[in-house]
């Protein structure tokens, strides 16, 4: 079973989403203004760092990283930072819409 998390933040006119995926291989998922721009996957089930990249489409261009504590097998929620330079913004989770599963009920809609 896989656990999903989403933060977000607006960073220099754009909105930053980073979506995390826990499951057998952990899964990053950078989004720029709602646009899938990078993935990464993280390796392991022990508590450890994982970072994205990407350049946002400023004037001048500005390459930013998110970097994601992910937490143990067992325990704990992920955390995300975004990284600009000496710039660190700690993004706030978002609430993530469980995907509906099938029910009896709708075998037969």
């Amino acid at each position: 079973m896989s656990r999903e998390y989403h933060f977000h933040c607006e960073y220099a006119g754009c909105s930053v989403t980073v979506g995390v995926r826990l499951a057998g291989t952990r899964q990053l998922e950078l989004l720029v203004d709602g646009k899938e721009v990078a993935v990464g996957q993280v390796h392991g089930h022990h508590a450890q760092p994982g970072s994205i990249s990407t350049t946002l489409p400023t004037d001048p261009p500005r390459t930013i990283t998110v970097e994601v504590d992910l937490p143990g097998a067992v325990r704990g929620v992920p955390a995300a930072t975004l990284v600009d330079g000496d710039t660190r913004l700690p993004m706030p989770a978002r609430d993530v819409p469980h995907r509906a599963r099938l029910t009896e009920a709708s075998w037969y809609g």
